[in-house]
């Protein structure tokens, strides 16, 4: 199953301040787009569809791309807006994501089916096919899979160059096959790899595989899933977004709320004990417990009712701090509010920023109904923000959404004709996709 070729990509450079003086990561940033993600019989999706964030030659706001560095290169786009009208199929789309990205980074357990959903009107009962292309530390992947409800019936993983694609490993029914003369196998035992291939489960991916068994040749690959791509649902909170974090990233924080215009004054962050609040439910305090990346100088957001970030002391223990507002009265004295006492939008809003913050970062976020609780006018100040701010100069990121608002369909001022998508449902019931700049 072999991808399509496109051009190698050059590197790229990140600024080392930002407005308002307000520091990022000191930390080397690596490389991260998104290309494209096809899917194909999975919920309202029986034909294949293609999504893909690859620029167009259109000329209107040409600071929403990032271009490269040689006329071999791809443009890719920062941003993308995906319209449907309800059950349209916009949602389904990102579940497909989710579903793919989920079963790469946790896999099932040994002897349980797999919970992919085909498109249930057509009688042939095809497996499922999912794949992205990615660009990760100046190179271009090409990785995806073919399953059925008891099996994984294909897989594998390309890296794809202008003139050129080179099979990684390619997997079907008979067994895994190894280009051993790539790179990253030419560091590993042969005859561990083959073990490894011949003991991986029908039902789990050979990538997952890899990851539970520690072999560190495909730890980049694995890691652009677990770390980089982030799909946030209408209903989800962030509590498994972890950020790296510098001395001032509380007044980078304060720094994007204050932007939004919200009459937020001032915000707080108090110090709780993190084992002893019961404001933070015991089982997402569990969570936080496993899943803290320990020594590595990031934080956890933790949203419940209140808002909370989780960093960790200099004893290697964990303590909590609680977000508050203040706002003047008329006599212009501060009150406190929590941040249960704020609207609706506010408090999505907050929800939001652990995510403004990844994308300073270099992460891909993927919102499902970004207008969820949230104002036009704050939608457009977000995605405003995030493409005309310079804490977001050449920050190689992404922003991809979908949305039922067609408000934001402004292809002047805030979007590019290739950055806007639709879905329909067609006659059978089928969900298709495609671009406004090719329709």
């Amino acid at each position: 199953m072999k991808p399509r070729l496109f051009a190698k990509f050059a590197g790229f450079f990140f600024p080392l301040c930002v407005e308002a003086c307000i520091p990022l990561i000191a930390a080397e940033r690596e490389q991260i787009m998104l290309i494209r993600f096809t899917v194909e019989n999975f919920l309202s999706f029986n034909q294949r569809i293609d999504f893909n964030m690859i620029a167009s030659n259109e000329a209107n706001l040409n600071h929403h791309i990032i271009k490269g560095k040689s006329e071999n290169d791809i443009d890719l786009l920062r941003t993308s807006i995906i319209y449907g009208t309800n059950a349209s199929g916009k949602s389904n789309f990102i579940k497909a994501m989710e579903f793919a990205r989920h079963f790469i980074v946790n896999g099932v357990p040994k002897n349980e089916n797999i919970e992919v959903h085909h498109f249930k009107l057509d009688k042939r009962q095809q497996p499922s096919r999912f794949e992205f292309e990615f660009r990760y530390q100046s190179k271009q992947y090409a990785y995806g899979f073919v399953i059925d409800k008891k099996q994984v019936n294909e897989e594998w993983l390309f890296e794809i160059g202008h003139q050129s694609e080179v099979s990684i490993f390619e997997r079907s029914q008979n067994g895994i096959r190894f280009n051993f003369a790539y790179e990253i196998l030419s560091k590993i035992a042969k005859q561990e790899l083959l073990y490894e291939a011949n003991h991986t489960r029908k039902n789990l991916l050979f990538l997952t595989n890899c990851k539970e068994r520690e072999i560190e040749q495909f730890e980049m690959i694995y890691k652009w899933f677990d770390e980089v791509l982030n799909i946030i649902l209408p209903t989800s909170k962030p509590v498994n977004i972890a950020i790296q974090i510098h001395t001032d990233f509380k007044m980078f924080f304060s720094h994007i709320l204050k932007s939004f215009d919200l009459g937020i004054n001032q915000i707080n962050f108090d110090t709780i004990n993190f084992e002893k609040t019961t404001q933070i439910p015991e089982t997402i305090k569990e969570k936080v417990r496993k899943n803290f990346p320990y020594g590595e100088n990031k934080a956890y957001f933790v949203p419940t009712s209140e808002f909370f970030v989780i960093e960790e002391d200099s004893a290697g223990q964990l303590k909590a701090s609680k977000l508050t507002t203040n706002r003047s009265d008329e006599d212009n004295d501060l009150v406190a509010f929590e941040i249960s006492e704020e609207s609706d939008g506010t408090q999505r809003l907050i929800d939001f920023i652990p995510m403004l913050i990844g994308l300073s970062q270099g992460k891909v976020f993927v919102v499902d109904e970004i207008e969820s609780s949230l104002h036009a006018l704050l939608i457009k100040k977000l995605f405003d923000f995030m493409l005309n701010s310079q804490i977001y100069v050449n920050m190689e990121s992404q922003l991809i959404a979908t949305t039922h608002e067609i408000f934001l369909l402004d292809v002047k001022k805030l979007f590019r004709k290739d950055e806007i998508w639709f879905i329909k449902k067609r006659h059978n019931r089928e969900s298709r996709l495609y671009s406004l700049a090719y329709a």
